[in-house]
């Protein structure tokens, strides 16, 4: 993965293909981005409530 600095000083992740196609994720997919208790990132689907 490859973390960027946009011009408005906010950053952005990019994930490889292989990993959103292995998750069936597509564009605009909402995900949440969280610490674990062992400080590492953690990237969840958040789901809709219906």
């Amino acid at each position: 993965m490859k973390l960027q600095k946009a011009r408005n000083n906010q950053y952005t992740l990019t994930i490889p293909v292989k990993l959103v196609e292995a998750k069936g994720w597509d564009k605009g997919k909402e995900l949440r981005i969280r610490f674990n208790e062992r400080g590492n990132l953690e990237i969840e689907e958040v789901e809709l409530r219906s």
